[in-house]
């Protein structure tokens, strides 16, 4: 760790909250950069009408003691519980996934949210982060001017989504964004509906059409039955091909494959659309974290590893422990 004091994280999801956590319980100061309105990336939760729905990552489960570790700190602490309608061992935020991330956040040092990082120095006195109001600008914009900037950092951790990782890197620039390129994540659409009475449908269903996965968000622990809430994501394929159509006609394309397959034809109360352009890892990179010690970068995100939110727990954990040494 040498002389480090101060480092800079950019992106609050899973892989960026536990590279900050475990940098900043060994004393360092951390800043975390994030474009979102509170941290936590896919780990997301949308309310609307007292109505909530857990449009991002569906649930999380473990392979390894250490996120099973958390997992269970976060089951003490009543931020996630097991999901039985999902399967074994599997596990949901209380009361929705988003809770995961502010578990997270509690020790991970300041977090400046709705900022976009568009450009990154590195001279003699360290790192600057330039950064942008979110509102304003582009996912993977790099701008070298305009915002605020801050610094000077002795690291800079970037944990974001490849296709916004790899501009900031090449303005650098810095080999490593021809090692993040190698990796690639999948776009999603995801349809939220609402029913005012019970359906009598699966909690689970099979998938089909478009779907690749359909949940009925109530079942999930400490959620209200009524109204009944259901999330599906389309599949990356599907996604791909309809990216760019107006969302509109998007719903109506879904909320069609929906009443199929799960046979659900009542009228929903509430229906809505949103589109993910990063979900999820389906090319990953193949090593758990990226560090360049001799200009204090690093790299680290789900993409790394795979798809799973342990893959991107793993992959900032994992880069923090080799910048700490």
């Amino acid at each position: 760790m040498g002389n480090m004091r101060r480092v800079a994280v950019v992106g609050a999801g899973m892989a960026g909250l536990a590279c900050a956590r475990a940098l900043h319980a060994t004393g360092l100061q951390v800043d975390v950069f994030d474009k979102g309105r509170r941290a936590g990336g896919r780990l997301a939760t949308r309310r609307a009408d007292g109505m909530q729905f857990d449009h991002g990552t569906s649930y999380a489960d473990a392979l390894g003691s250490a996120f099973g570790a958390v997992l269970a700190g976060m089951g003490a602490a009543g931020d996630a519980a097991p999901w039985p309608a999902a399967g074994p061992g599997r596990w949901a935020g209380t009361p929705g996934m988003s809770a995961l991330a502010r578990h997270m956040e509690a020790g991970a040092g300041t977090i400046h949210v709705v900022r976009h990082a568009a450009f990154l120095h590195r001279d003699v006195a360290g790192w600057t982060v330039r950064h942008l109001d979110a509102a304003t600008a582009r996912p993977g914009t790099v701008v070298d001017s305009g915002g605020l900037v801050a610094g000077p950092f002795d690291a800079v951790m970037l944990a974001l989504p490849v296709p916004q990782a790899v501009p900031l890197l090449r303005a650098v620039p810095h080999r490593f964004a021809d090692d993040a390129a190698r990796a690639g994540m999948a776009p999603c659409w995801t349809l939220m509906l609402a029913f005012i009475g019970p359906t009598g449908a699966h909690d689970l269903p099979q998938p089909g059409g478009a779907l690749a996965w359909i949940a009925r968000d109530s079942s999930r622990p400490g959620r209200e039955v009524a109204p009944e809430c259901w999330v599906a994501h389309a599949g990356p394929e599907w996604t791909r091909a309809h990216l760019e159509n107006d969302a509109a006609a998007v719903q109506d394309a879904l909320l069609q494959d929906f009443a199929a397959v799960t046979g659900i034809v009542d009228t929903p109360a509430y229906a809505a659309v949103h589109r993910w352009r990063y979900a999820r890892t389906d090319r990953p990179l193949g090593v758990p974290a990226l560090w360049d010690a001799d200009v204090g970068l690093g790299v680290c995100g789900d993409w790394c590893l795979g798809a799973r939110v342990e893959d991107a727990f793993t992959s900032g954990q994992t880069l923090a422990g080799i910048v700490l040494g």
